[in-house]
């Protein structure tokens, strides 16, 4: 058995240069396959797997090179409509798709594979609001700052701490749901779910 050195490897002589050959090929092939699997994927800094409740699903690739991609951003705001009251939507602020993006990608990779990050509630009509028994007056889903956000399998507790590390705004930890937002930096515990 022919014993491997470092100076074989470094010297390039005999089987250790056809095994740093391999090796490179190999390599090679790995990041040019993990660059393809990035690009493919559901999830990233650049790109969002969003689920609403009644089982609609949207991937979008919302920031390149350039910045935020404005038609991308405009369907993300369409998905994140006030489904309760008209289907009426706003532009949605795009930070607030930075944030769910560095979540969704946190908690994807500490899961080991994609997940989807369900949008509970987004834009939310002045009426729409004051319907709602404890939400905000002046709440910031009024303005298009906001998501109320699950992922499945991770309690509302999880998803805040990996909010906790890319938000400048509100965090709100409810018992069901997270609340989100990109308005000013403060933290909450929401009052239980009635009933």
């Amino acid at each position: 058995m022919t014993g491997l050195t470092r100076r074989a490897l470094v010297g390039g002589a005999g089987p250790a240069a056809s095994l740093a050959v391999g090796l490179d090929a190999g390599l090679s092939s790995a990041v040019a396959g993990a660059a393809d699997s990035v690009r493919d994927a559901p999830t990233g800094r650049d790109r969002l797997w969003l689920t609403r409740p009644d089982g609609s699903e949207l991937r979008s690739r919302f920031r390149t090179g350039a910045g935020h991609d404005r038609a991308q951003i405009l369907l993300l705001s369409w998905f994140m409509r006030d489904i309760r009251d008209e289907g009426r939507a706003v532009w949605m602020e795009p930070s607030l798709f930075d944030l769910l993006a560095g979540v969704q990608a946190s908690m994807s990779a500490v899961h080991g594979s994609p997940l989807p990050v369900m949008v509970t509630s987004g834009y939310r009509t002045p009426e729409h609001n004051a319907a709602l028994e404890n939400a905000a007056r002046n709440s910031m889903h009024l303005y298009g700052f906001a998501a109320d956000i699950q992922v499945r399998g991770y309690p509302p507790r999880a998803v805040a701490l990996a909010a906790s590390f890319f938000s400048g705004g509100g965090i709100g930890l409810y018992d069901s749901f997270t609340h989100l937002d990109v308005w000013r930096r403060r933290t909450w515990i929401g009052r239980p779910a009635a009933g």
